[in-house]
Protein backbone atom coordinates (compact mmCIF):
# COMPACT_ATOMS: atom_id res chain seq x y z
CA UNK A 1 0.00 0.00 0.00
CA UNK A 2 2.63 2.78 0.65
CA UNK A 3 4.00 1.85 -2.85
CA UNK A 4 1.05 2.30 -4.21
CA UNK A 5 0.60 5.79 -2.37
CA UNK A 6 4.40 6.73 -3.05
CA UNK A 7 4.35 6.08 -6.90
CA UNK A 8 0.51 6.33 -7.90
CA UNK A 9 0.78 7.04 -11.71
CA UNK A 10 2.35 3.28 -12.60
CA UNK A 11 -0.18 1.58 -10.94
CA UNK A 12 -3.34 3.41 -12.02
CA UNK A 13 -2.75 4.28 -14.98
CA UNK A 14 -2.28 0.06 -15.59
CA UNK A 15 -5.17 -0.86 -13.49
CA UNK A 16 -7.36 1.66 -15.95
CA UNK A 17 -5.62 -0.17 -19.36
CA UNK A 18 -6.67 -3.82 -17.49
CA UNK A 19 -10.04 -2.33 -16.83
CA UNK A 20 -10.27 -1.06 -20.66
CA UNK A 21 -8.72 -4.62 -21.92
CA UNK A 22 -11.10 -6.70 -19.40
CA UNK A 23 -14.13 -4.96 -20.91
CA UNK A 24 -15.74 -7.35 -23.59
CA UNK A 25 -16.28 -4.52 -25.99
CA UNK A 26 -12.56 -3.52 -26.17
CA UNK A 27 -11.45 -7.14 -25.78
CA UNK A 28 -13.62 -8.25 -28.57
CA UNK A 29 -11.67 -5.04 -30.94
CA UNK A 30 -8.54 -5.47 -29.65
CA UNK A 31 -6.88 -7.50 -32.20
CA UNK A 32 -8.08 -5.40 -35.06
CA UNK A 33 -5.97 -3.00 -37.43
CA UNK A 34 -5.39 0.36 -35.76
CA UNK A 35 -6.27 3.44 -38.14
CA UNK A 36 -3.08 5.23 -37.41
CA UNK A 37 -1.61 5.96 -40.08
CA UNK A 38 -1.55 9.68 -41.96
CA UNK A 39 -3.10 10.96 -38.90
CA UNK A 40 -1.90 13.93 -36.46
CA UNK A 41 -2.38 13.20 -33.11
CA UNK A 42 -2.15 16.06 -30.09
CA UNK A 43 -1.99 14.28 -26.09
CA UNK A 44 -1.98 15.06 -22.65
CA UNK A 45 0.55 14.17 -20.87
CA UNK A 46 1.34 13.17 -16.73
CA UNK A 47 4.87 12.89 -15.79
CA UNK A 48 5.98 10.93 -12.51
CA UNK A 49 10.22 11.46 -12.01
CA UNK A 50 11.88 9.84 -9.09
CA UNK A 51 14.10 11.79 -6.91
CA UNK A 52 17.79 12.37 -7.93
CA UNK A 53 20.90 13.26 -6.69
CA UNK A 54 23.49 15.21 -8.44
CA UNK A 55 27.53 16.09 -7.90
CA UNK A 56 29.15 19.11 -9.54
CA UNK A 57 32.24 20.80 -9.74
CA UNK A 58 33.79 21.79 -6.53
CA UNK A 59 32.27 19.52 -4.09
CA UNK A 60 28.60 20.90 -4.31
CA UNK A 61 25.66 18.50 -4.06
CA UNK A 62 21.92 18.78 -4.84
CA UNK A 63 19.15 16.34 -4.42
CA UNK A 64 16.02 16.90 -6.68
CA UNK A 65 12.83 15.42 -5.05
CA UNK A 66 10.34 13.28 -6.83
CA UNK A 67 7.57 15.17 -8.60
CA UNK A 68 5.06 15.33 -11.09
CA UNK A 69 5.27 16.74 -14.57
CA UNK A 70 2.45 18.06 -17.23
CA UNK A 71 2.51 18.50 -20.44
CA UNK A 72 0.82 18.03 -24.09
CA UNK A 73 2.73 17.09 -27.46
CA UNK A 74 2.03 17.07 -31.22
CA UNK A 75 2.51 13.93 -33.26
CA UNK A 76 2.10 12.49 -36.86
CA UNK A 77 1.79 9.05 -37.76
CA UNK A 78 3.69 8.45 -40.91
CA UNK A 79 1.89 4.88 -41.16
CA UNK A 80 1.11 1.83 -38.48
CA UNK A 81 4.24 1.65 -37.38
CA UNK A 82 6.33 5.11 -37.06
CA UNK A 83 5.73 8.40 -35.42
CA UNK A 84 6.90 11.34 -34.66
CA UNK A 85 6.23 13.75 -31.81
CA UNK A 86 6.93 16.91 -30.35
CA UNK A 87 6.23 17.31 -26.40
CA UNK A 88 6.66 20.17 -24.60
CA UNK A 89 6.93 19.40 -20.51
CA UNK A 90 7.11 21.32 -17.34
CA UNK A 91 7.14 21.62 -13.67
CA UNK A 92 8.50 23.08 -10.44
CA UNK A 93 10.91 20.58 -8.09
CA UNK A 94 11.76 21.20 -5.05
CA UNK A 95 15.58 20.19 -3.74
CA UNK A 96 18.15 20.53 -1.21
CA UNK A 97 21.45 20.34 -0.88
CA UNK A 98 25.46 21.44 -0.19
CA UNK A 99 27.31 24.28 -1.77
CA UNK A 100 30.91 25.23 -1.21
CA UNK A 101 32.14 28.26 0.13
CA UNK A 102 35.37 30.40 -0.89
CA UNK A 103 36.69 28.78 1.90
CA UNK A 104 35.75 25.54 1.75
CA UNK A 105 33.46 25.72 4.30
CA UNK A 106 29.94 24.26 3.53
CA UNK A 107 26.52 25.81 3.72
CA UNK A 108 22.89 24.01 3.19
CA UNK A 109 20.37 25.24 1.01
CA UNK A 110 16.76 24.07 -0.23
CA UNK A 111 14.74 25.52 -2.77
CA UNK A 112 12.38 25.40 -5.90
CA UNK A 113 13.85 24.75 -9.73
CA UNK A 114 11.66 25.55 -12.54
CA UNK A 115 11.85 23.30 -15.29
CA UNK A 116 11.26 23.02 -18.86
CA UNK A 117 12.10 20.64 -21.53
CA UNK A 118 10.99 20.64 -25.54
CA UNK A 119 11.59 17.17 -27.18
CA UNK A 120 11.48 15.61 -30.43
CA UNK A 121 10.67 11.59 -29.98
CA UNK A 122 10.62 9.00 -32.56
CA UNK A 123 8.30 6.49 -31.99
CA UNK A 124 8.19 2.36 -33.69
CA UNK A 125 4.81 0.82 -33.08
CA UNK A 126 5.96 -2.84 -33.17
CA UNK A 127 2.52 -3.94 -33.81
CA UNK A 128 -0.17 -2.46 -36.61
CA UNK A 129 -2.71 -3.61 -34.33
CA UNK A 130 -5.19 -1.22 -32.09
CA UNK A 131 -2.50 -2.69 -28.87
CA UNK A 132 1.12 -2.31 -29.43
CA UNK A 133 4.42 -2.24 -27.84
CA UNK A 134 5.93 0.64 -28.65
CA UNK A 135 9.55 2.15 -28.23
CA UNK A 136 10.88 5.68 -28.71
CA UNK A 137 14.08 7.75 -28.81
CA UNK A 138 14.39 11.00 -27.79
CA UNK A 139 16.71 14.85 -27.77
CA UNK A 140 15.65 18.17 -27.24
CA UNK A 141 16.77 20.36 -24.72
CA UNK A 142 15.56 21.25 -20.77
CA UNK A 143 15.19 25.09 -19.31
CA UNK A 144 16.66 25.46 -15.82
CA UNK A 145 15.69 28.45 -13.88
CA UNK A 146 16.90 28.14 -10.50
CA UNK A 147 15.48 31.16 -8.40
CA UNK A 148 18.53 32.40 -7.11
CA UNK A 149 19.36 35.73 -7.72
CA UNK A 150 21.48 36.33 -9.72
CA UNK A 151 21.84 40.18 -9.41
CA UNK A 152 19.93 43.32 -7.72
CA UNK A 153 16.65 43.62 -8.94
CA UNK A 154 15.73 45.79 -12.08
CA UNK A 155 12.89 47.54 -12.93
CA UNK A 156 11.89 48.43 -16.20
CA UNK A 157 9.00 51.54 -17.69
CA UNK A 158 7.22 51.87 -20.75
CA UNK A 159 4.41 53.76 -21.94
CA UNK A 160 1.42 51.49 -22.47
CA UNK A 161 -1.21 52.89 -24.85
CA UNK A 162 -3.72 51.75 -22.72
CA UNK A 163 -2.44 52.24 -18.96
CA UNK A 164 -0.21 55.22 -19.41
CA UNK A 165 3.36 54.71 -18.12
CA UNK A 166 3.78 51.42 -16.15
CA UNK A 167 7.16 50.33 -14.36
CA UNK A 168 7.81 46.48 -13.81
CA UNK A 169 10.30 45.45 -11.06
CA UNK A 170 11.74 41.52 -11.90
CA UNK A 171 14.27 39.75 -10.27
CA UNK A 172 17.30 38.03 -12.31
CA UNK A 173 18.08 34.93 -11.56
CA UNK A 174 20.95 31.89 -12.64
CA UNK A 175 19.51 30.05 -15.37
CA UNK A 176 20.62 27.48 -18.31
CA UNK A 177 19.68 25.18 -21.06
CA UNK A 178 21.18 21.97 -21.24
CA UNK A 179 20.99 19.03 -24.09
CA UNK A 180 18.52 15.95 -23.62
CA UNK A 181 18.34 13.02 -24.92
CA UNK A 182 16.14 10.01 -23.51
CA UNK A 183 14.44 6.41 -24.11
CA UNK A 184 11.29 4.50 -23.34
CA UNK A 185 8.95 1.50 -23.54
CA UNK A 186 5.65 0.91 -23.43
CA UNK A 187 2.10 0.25 -24.64
CA UNK A 188 -0.46 1.90 -26.98
CA UNK A 189 -4.20 1.39 -26.87
CA UNK A 190 -6.36 3.04 -29.67
CA UNK A 191 -9.96 3.18 -27.92
CA UNK A 192 -11.45 4.39 -30.85
CA UNK A 193 -10.89 5.36 -34.03
CA UNK A 194 -10.07 9.43 -32.06
CA UNK A 195 -8.85 8.33 -29.29
CA UNK A 196 -6.27 6.26 -27.41
CA UNK A 197 -4.37 5.82 -24.02
CA UNK A 198 -0.31 5.26 -23.94
CA UNK A 199 1.50 4.09 -20.73
CA UNK A 200 5.37 4.13 -20.68
CA UNK A 201 8.45 4.29 -18.69
CA UNK A 202 11.77 5.87 -19.83
CA UNK A 203 15.30 7.68 -18.61
CA UNK A 204 16.03 10.86 -19.37
CA UNK A 205 19.53 12.33 -19.18
CA UNK A 206 20.02 16.22 -18.77
CA UNK A 207 23.70 17.59 -19.74
CA UNK A 208 24.59 19.53 -17.16
CA UNK A 209 27.75 21.34 -17.94
CA UNK A 210 28.81 21.68 -14.59
CA UNK A 211 27.50 18.26 -13.66
CA UNK A 212 30.35 15.87 -12.47
CA UNK A 213 28.95 13.24 -14.55
CA UNK A 214 25.48 12.96 -17.08
CA UNK A 215 22.42 12.44 -14.37
CA UNK A 216 19.50 10.13 -15.43
CA UNK A 217 16.29 11.03 -14.34
CA UNK A 218 13.26 7.60 -14.18
CA UNK A 219 10.03 8.50 -15.68
CA UNK A 220 6.83 6.89 -15.77
CA UNK A 221 4.35 8.48 -17.92
CA UNK A 222 0.84 8.28 -18.65
CA UNK A 223 -0.63 10.25 -22.20
CA UNK A 224 -4.41 10.86 -23.01
CA UNK A 225 -4.50 11.26 -26.73
CA UNK A 226 -6.77 12.76 -29.91
CA UNK A 227 -6.04 12.17 -33.65
CA UNK A 228 -7.62 13.73 -36.39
Amino acid sequence: MNLFLKKPLPYLSTYLLLVCFLSPAFAADIMSLSDRKDRWEVTFQTNYLESKDIEFDGGAQAKLNEEWMFGFGVGYNFDEHWALDFDLNWNDVGYSGTRVLDDNSTEQVSGTLFTNSMMFTGIYHFSAKRFTPFVGASAGWTFVDSNIASGPPETVCWYDPFWGYICNTFQPTFTTTEFTYGASAGFRFDVKDNLFLRLSAGKKWIDFSRANSTPSFTSFRFDIGLMF
